[in-house]
């Protein structure tokens, strides 16, 4: 089964997927029957619901039936599914023409919506729900809307007014009799005061949400309205609050053990272990911890167990027990990868944030892995550690592209392409920088092994760096970026140019950390030269995501050609655009859309028609932290993320997928990591085996004159496209003009090189 994912993430907002779990009695005025749900045993409350409801001929009964059904995948983390199970008993509500039903149904949909990081959608579903349930007045289904409108507020940092909505919600609460929904509203308003640094309010409401809590009758809500104000009293300054934490708790933990409620069991004690480690008491921590995992040992819940088996490691590891740390941490990551295609990542502030959340589980599996591995004295053991420190890595990157573009099938592409020999071949090193908080890691991948390299600079002055590296760099009169350039060469590059002597080492292939993607590798500078002048260079986001095997020759190489040239949509015009697609055009036998034919129905229709094996879009694009802000400019409007892997990725089913996407004219913000991530992982999603971009937008001429020498150099017996992209920069580079790296250090060569 799927996790309860938001819950599992964020315990400080535990309670943001329950809000509508009494929406079954109060749409149906029924006491409700979902006592399986209230037990815990989500699983079985599904398969029993399933066998019920085609037996049950009241439309009342069915649309009950369907929305305990809705429950507990919500509560199982299967949003897809509950979502359909809602959709269905939509249509039921309506045929009955029930207005507190309808609501209470768009209610389910936008807290899946909220779970899912969906927040234009959650709101569109909230406010209709809300409209109908004023039709009459239902406190009960007001109480339950407010709460949600209270999340969507607090996803969106707007705590003041999430605060007065979850105090409406509370009061429709108090009005309908329902006591749950009462303190489910108070517990949320405490934790929004708190956010708010209203802290006189939050204690207050905090405690009234205790006291009704305490009088509920035991079940799976009272559980987690328990455990939910333990960790807010965990979370404020202590002393004070570290006893009520743990009188909620330990409640908590009674009241799971009451109902047989294996998962509540595992959190109450998993969150009495953070709790005790907060005072260092460690011993105790970890005896909590056996215990919560035990818990778990008669039911899948690995949304669960993954976080109790990171904590055991963290605490292990600051005991100095190494060994029995990385034991752990692999079962957090074996339990995490059991889950993760089905995840929606979202931090504590509401944002998608893989980075944030998850990814410094595999960072700190990887450091402990890469301590070993340099302590290691026997070979072979050395190169299974730094094969399973780099996995780690590898695994953290395709999770991360995942919850940048939200989308599901970036991993079951990740998935169809592990089961591929990844191929290195000779003269060709893969290189992963891996910032730690203490050093920075180098792992090169050759074609007979790894090998570790290890700089003592923290990940803050790395970071700092690389930002002041990146901001000069795009100063076109200026030398200022050099002494960065040279400092980071130092440290990414000096301590390798040995080994890559030795092997005759002639490509590099990076697959860069977190600020690493903003910066051109190209431009480093080894006090005499720039690295593209020794050295071809690509960069992907993850291997394996790439296919890294060469592609046989296209008999006849098609190529369609997209380009505006005019200012359309607020944007500047590109003159030198017409001149790129000339010059490209008379390489291949191509297809070009220009201005008023370059629109997304026509793009569309080439490609559905005919097997083009480069596809090139010399316009405006932009790369922007959320996937839903990215864009390429088209005539006629602007091509999403989404957009573009509908109109492309058809073509990988063909005989001859699509070889090489470039866009000639898009741009990432400075210092801005996940747009540069989304950048990097445009071949990955759009369903190419390679791309070619550019960082930030530079000077029309230039980039025309580098894109159609790189096109030109490309037709050349043998040529690979990261030698091709290394002979059009160095073309620039003599040029007097163009010779400031700014020019033509931000193009990149993503994903297969060859």
């Amino acid at each position: 089964m799927l996790p309860l994912s938001r819950l599992a993430l964020i315990p400080g907002l535990i309670l943001w997927l329950l809000s509508t779990t009494i929406a079954v009695a109060a749409i149906l005025d029924e006491p409700g029957t979902a006592s399986l749900y209230q037990r815990g045993d989500l699983e079985y409350a599904v398969q029993e619901r399933d066998q019920s409801a085609n037996s049950l001929a009241s439309p009342t009964d069915r649309l009950q039936s369907l929305m305990e059904k809705a429950d507990a995948l919500r509560a199982l983390g299967m949003y897809p599914q509950a979502a359909t199970t809602l959709s269905d008993a939509m249509e039921l509500a309506s045929r009955m023409q029930d207005n507190a039903a309808q609501a209470g149904v768009l209610n389910g949909l936008g807290s899946i919506a909220l779970a899912t990081n969906k927040q234009a959608e959650a709101k569109k579903h909230l406010d209709a729900a809300l409209e109908l349930a004023k039709k009459p007045v239902r406190h009960d289904l007001l109480a339950s809307i407010h709460n949600n409108i209270g999340n969507l507020k607090s996803a969106q940092e707007q705590y003041q007014e999430a605060l007065v909505t979850y105090e409406l919600a509370a009061e429709h609460g108090r009005q309908a009799g329902q006591p749950l929904l009462h303190a489910q509203a108070l517990s949320n308003a405490a934790r929004a005061a708190a956010s708010a640094n209203d802290f006189k309010r939050a204690h207050m409401h905090a405690k009234e949400a205790q006291g009704l809590a305490s009088a509920l009758k035991n079940s799976q809500d009272k559980a987690f309205l328990l455990l939910s104000l333990g960790q807010f009293y965990s979370r404020q300054s202590p002393p004070d609050s570290l006893p009520l934490a743990h009188q909620a708790l330990s409640e908590a933990l009674a009241v799971a053990d009451a109902i047989g409620d294996a998962r509540s069991r595992s959190r109450a004690l998993g969150y009495l272990a953070q709790l005790y480690a907060r005072q260092g008491r460690d011993e105790e921590a970890l005896e909590l911890g056996r215990r919560a995992i035990a818990a778990l040992q008669q039911i899948n819940a690995p949304e669960i167990a993954y976080r109790w088996y990171w904590q055991q490691g963290r605490l292990k590891k600051k005991q100095g027990k190494f060994d029995a740390a990385i034991s752990d941490y692999r079962m957090a990551v074996y339990h995490l990868q059991s889950i993760r295609a089905d995840m929606p990542v979202v931090s504590a502030s509401g944002k998608s944030s893989f980075r944030e959340v998850l990814g410094p589980l595999y960072f700190d599996l990887a450091d402990l892995l890469l301590q070993r591995a340099a302590a290691a004295t026997d070979q072979e053991l050395k190169q299974s550690l730094l094969k399973e420190a780099r996995n780690t890595i590898e695994l953290s990157k395709a999770a991360e592209l995942q919850d940048y573009f939200q989308d599901r099938c970036v991993a079951a592409q990740q998935q169809s392409k592990a089961g591929k020999t990844t191929v290195i071949g000779a003269g060709v090193a893969v290189i992963y920088p891996i910032l730690l908080p203490d050093r920075l890691e180098l792992l090169v991948d050759f074609s007979d092994g790894i090998v570790q390299f290890t700089s003592p600079v923290s990940s803050s002055r790395t970071i700092e760096t690389i930002r002041h590296f990146r901001a000069r760099l795009e100063k076109r009169t200026t030398r200022e970026y050099l002494p960065y350039s040279q400092e980071l060469y130092d440290w990414l590059i000096r301590p390798l140019v040995t080994e890559f002597t030795a092997r005759e080492i002639k490509t590099l292939i990076f697959v860069p950390d977190g600020a690493l993607r903003t910066i051109p590798m190209a431009a480093l500078h080894d006090g005499k030269e720039f690295l593209v002048a020794h050295y071809a260079i690509a960069t992907t986001p993850s291997l394996v995501l790439t296919d890294t095997q060469r592609e046989s020759a296209a008999k006849s190489p098609r190529a369609l050609l997209n380009g505006l040239t005019q200012a359309v949509q607020g944007f500047s015009d590109l003159p030198n655009v017409a001149t790129e697609l000339q010059s490209i055009g008379q390489l291949y036998n191509n297809k070009t859309l220009k201005d008023q034919d370059y629109v997304v129905d026509n793009i569309e229709q080439e490609l559905d028609q005919t097997p083009y094996s480069v596809v090139h879009i010399a316009s405006h694009g932009q790369f922007q932290s959320d996937v839903r802000e990215s864009f390429l400019l088209a005539y006629d409007g602007k091509l999403t993320m989404d957009n573009l892997e509908k109109l492309i990725s058809p073509s990988r089913y063909r005989d001859q997928p699509i070889s090489l996407l470039t866009l000639s004219a898009c741009q990432t913000a400075a210092g801005d990591d996940r747009a540069a991530l989304g950048l990097a992982g445009v071949a990955v999603k759009a369903g190419a085996r390679s791309a070619l971009a550019s960082l930030w937008f530079i000077n029309d001429q230039s980039a025309s004159m580098l894109v159609s020498e790189f096109y030109q150099q490309l037709h050349e017996p043998g040529m690979t496209k990261a030698n091709a992209l290394q002979n059009a920069q160095l073309k620039l580079l003599t040029d007097k003009r163009f010779r400031h790296p700014s020019y033509w250090s931000p193009f990149l060569l993503i994903g297969n090189w060859l």
